[in-house]
Formats: structure tokens, sequence, C-alpha cells
């Protein structure tokens, strides 16, 4: 057993595997660095984008965080640049990382690209409706579905607010994955950010369907753009009295170095949910299924 340094065994759900190969395929689709870097530096944490070097050994640099905090594992999403690179990582480093593909409905490749994900021995896949201009109840989207059904593979939402500029809040509502969830039932979907600023709407879904649960990951900079104050424990008090904690998972969104493993997140996280127990959060099993049981259950993943 692993024991990161709050105190728990700890699987991270939520991060991203962003290398010189996603910065490069960004600037070539005509992102602008600097556009980048200014809402990095508005609306995040992180202060300034530092661009990845090429010699970057990317799965090393992560092996080495999760080793400094104690963290048993931790879930990636995973784009096709850099996906060959990831899975020499894993290859390496057995049992540390979990694997999402990211799938856009649009590519005409997007269901090869799931079996490919569930060949490779990916846990899940990850959509971006807000990013790519589609509803998740399109019937165009059910194929993916049904292939993820198929692999016993985890389908992330990001719904809400995001980084990128040219996100469609018009289709950013997590209410748009009830139908999908009555649909297929035997599915389990994870809206990535408690919504992303829309935390009522998932809050309802958790009334409204059995096969959806929401993760924590982020500092969650969305409830500035709320109509009522919130903080991070408020947010999860509502979580565990709406869901339970069987459908509460934790993730941080970690993505950049020099940055690394966001430790703060767990830290903030892991305080805040102590500091509700046991009125909202009834046991130490409570809190092993938000930080670690709920992803591994979801997702079938064996840590080393």
């Amino acid at each position: 057993m692993v024991v990161s340094k709050v105190g728990i065994e700890v699987v991270d759900s939520h991060a991203h595997f962003f290398t010189y190969a996603t910065i490069k395929q960004w600037l070539d689709s005509g992102a602008s660095l600097e556009r980048m870097q200014k809402r990095v530096g508005t609306y995040t944490d992180m202060g300034t984008l530092t661009v990845p070097d090429e010699s970057w050994d990317a799965g090393q640099m992560w092996i080495d965080e999760l080793d400094k905090y104690g963290i048993s594992a931790i879930g990636m999403m995973i784009s096709p640049e850099t996906w060959n690179e990831f899975n020499e990582a894993r290859k390496r480093f057995p049992g540390r990382f979990l694997g999402y593909a990211n799938i856009n409905p649009a590519e005409e490749n997007a269901i090869e690209l799931v079996e490919r994900a569930a060949k490779d021995g990916f846990q899940g896949i990850k959509l971006y409706p807000s990013s790519w201009d589609f509803h998740v109840y399109d019937k165009k989207v059910y194929p993916i579905y049904e292939a993820a059904l198929k692999h016993k593979l985890l389908a992330i939402h990001h719904f809400g607010i995001t980084i990128g500029s040219t996100a469609n809040l018009r289709f950013g509502n997590p209410l748009d994955i009830q139908k999908p969830a009555q649909d297929f039932p035997d599915l389990n979907f994870m809206i990535a950010h408690f919504g992303a600023g829309f935390f009522r709407e998932v809050l309802m879904l958790m009334y409204q369907t059995d096969n959806v649960v929401m993760d924590t990951s982020g500092s969650n900079s969305w409830m500035k753009y709320q109509p009522y104050d919130l903080t991070i424990t408020k947010i999860f008090e509502k979580a565990l009295k709406a869901g339970t904690a069987e459908r509460v998972v934790f993730g941080t969104d970690s993505s950049f170095f020099p940055r690394g493993f966001r430790f703060n997140i767990l830290e903030e996280q892991y305080n805040a949910v102590k500091s509700i127990c046991p009125q909202f959060c009834y046991s130490e099993d409570d809190i092993d299924m938000i930080f670690r049981k709920n992803i591994l259950r979801l997702t079938g993943f064996k840590p080393k």
C-alpha cells in the first residue's frame, strides 16, 4: 500500500499527458501560444504556461511526481499526438497510469480510436461537447457509447467552461447526458470538474440517473462565476448529500510542468472532506471511496 502525503492511499482520476507534441499540434492547428499563455495567466493558478522541451521524458517526470507525493496511480487524458509516448510510459511503469482516449465524434475514425483504446488497455474515453460543438444526446454519438459499453470503458465528459477560448456553452449543459445515461444503463458516465459551472445540474442528475458520477478535479475556479458564494467544502457537502460518497471521484486536473502534480488540490479537497465528516461523510471507507476506490471500481484498474 502506498500512502500519500495526506496520509491515505490516493488514485488521481483526472490529469492530462501533455508533451512537446501537444504544443506542436496546437500551433500547427493555428492556435496562438501567446493568447493561450494569457488565458492561463488570467484564469488558472499556473501563472505561466511553460512550453515543453522536445527532450522531456514526460513518463519519467510524472512517475517522479507520483513518487514524490505518494500517489498510487493517475488517470491521463490522451490525444492522438501523445498516444505512442503514453503507451511507452505505461510499459515502463506498469500499474501507474490509467488511460482515457480523447474522442471527437466528428472525426471519421472516432470508432476506430475507441477500439484502439480498448485494444491498448485504456480505461476510458473523454469527450468535450462544449469544445467540439455537439450535443451528447445526438444519435451520431451513440456508436461511440456502444463501442465504449462493448469494451467496458468509462465515458468521461467535460461540460461547462474551459480554458479553451472557443468553447461553446450551448453544448455545455450536463443535463444533456440524461438521455444517453437512460439509453445505456450499463455504461458509466463521469462528469468532470463538478460540471464546471453547471453544478446544480450535476446534482439533479444524481437524483435522475444511477450511472452518472462527478469528478472533483481542478481548482474549480468556476465557483467565481456563480450568482452565490461557494467554497470547496460547501461543494463537497452538497455533492455528498446528493450523490453519496460512491458517486464522487477525486481528481486534480494536473497537466503541465514545472507545476506537475497539483498537491495543493489534493490537500485542499482532503481537508474539505475531513471537515464535514461524520455529518456528510460517514466513515473512513467513504473517504477511501472518494480518493481511490470509486475510480478503480468504475474502470477495473489495478494499481501496481
